[in-house]
């Protein structure tokens, strides 16, 4: 049985250790682990979500038919919508956290859909767009229209401007679903090897360093009885572990 006596906050021990000027290898082992954690968050959630549009339209009744509820299309287009952004977030945005996912390691195919997820986000999700070039077809059709009319036998004319927008993509969704269970198995992988390097950064600073040793302690989370525990805590010996 395993038992937990304490946790130590290393992100903030790396914001402390980045504003002193202190430890860079390690900073940036710690820095690269916690993106990973937030990387593998995104892509979760961004397959749990195209999931639930597939259950939006998993059959209702004995027959097979599906019961298209009010506000099902609505949600099926924020469900999409949220998958496409947290994949790009995860794979592409690069702003508080490294990319830690190339796209060396994906096939052709896999690599269209990762550019055709990347198209959708930045020309018709982010920013207004019709997606005329799409090849699963457009996002957004819109026409204005002019129409001559008969009412009561009177001629009349009227404009007016017609709109149709795609809440999301079948076939797009499945090969993406596809994609993201690849990118959650890189990132898994990638993961492990981050943790690893913290551990082994940890190691060397704190076997040097006196003062480091000793302020882990400003940093624990105490999960036991201060009487329970051992009484060297940190005996810095690799033994990461995966947290899932």
């Amino acid at each position: 049985m395993n038992i937990t006596v304490a946790r130590v906050d290393l992100t903030q021990l790396a914001r402390d250790l980045r504003t002193a000027g202190k430890y860079p290898d390690l900073v940036g082992a710690i820095e690269r682990a916690a993106a990973a954690g937030s990387i593998r968050d995104d892509l979760r959630v961004a397959h749990a979500s195209l999931d639930q549009i597939l259950r939006l339209q998993e059959p209702d009744t004995p027959d097979g038919s599906v019961i298209v509820r009010d506000g099902d299309a609505v949600i099926s287009g924020a469900l999409f919508v949220q998958a496409i952004i947290l994949y790009a977030r995860a794979t592409e945005t690069k702003a508080d956290r490294p990319k830690l996912l190339g796209e060396g390691k994906l096939t052709k195919a896999e690599r269209a859909t990762h550019d055709e997820a990347m198209d959708l986000r930045n020309k018709c999700i982010a920013h207004f767009g019709r997606g005329e070039a799409l090849d699963s077809g457009p996002m957004y059709k819109e026409a204005v229209l002019f129409s001559l009319l008969l009412v009561d036998g009177r001629p009349k004319k009227q404009v007016g401007a017609f709109s149709t927008r795609t809440q999301h993509k079948v076939a797009f969704s499945a090969r993406l679903s596809a994609l993201l269970e690849k990118r959650l198995a890189q990132i898994a992988e990638r993961t492990q090897d981050l943790f690893d390097r913290v551990d082994e950064a940890l190691e060397v600073a704190g076997q040097s360093d006196e003062a480091l040793r000793a302020s882990l302690a400003r940093y624990e989370s105490i999960s036991t009885p201060l009487q329970d525990r051992p009484r060297r805590l940190l005996t810095f010996a690799p033994s990461s572990t995966s947290a899932t």
